[in-house]
């Protein structure tokens, strides 16, 4: 095991800095920063803006999952790489021998 990390598993602090080393954390700390520093009327057009871009955000990732799966489909069974699969092709696969 590495130095440092042992059988208990990570602390709190050490799952902060996870989250920091990994950028989870920059947007919401640089949010809190802005919002302390800044006005409150600055404040109520930065929570707008974040809330359509997260709604957008997520529209946007949903629509491209329903894409993605949609293109899959249209692969043949055996080159398919998705659980998300028809059920002609679940049928094809129980037909196979095992």
């Amino acid at each position: 095991m590495p130095n440092g990390v042992g059988p208990q598993g990570l602390g709190p602090g050490d799952y902060v800095l996870l989250f920091v080393a990994c950028g989870m954390a920059t947007i919401p700390l640089s949010v809190m920063v802005l919002k302390l520093f800044t006005g409150p009327s600055w404040s109520e057009r930065l929570d707008k803006a974040l809330s359509w871009s997260m709604t957008g955000w997520i529209l946007g990732v949903m629509i491209f999952y329903a894409g993605m799966v949609l293109l899959e489909r249209q692969r043949p069974c055996e080159m398919q790489r998705t659980n998300q699969i028809t059920q002609a092709c679940k049928d094809y696969f129980d037909s196979l021998p095992r």
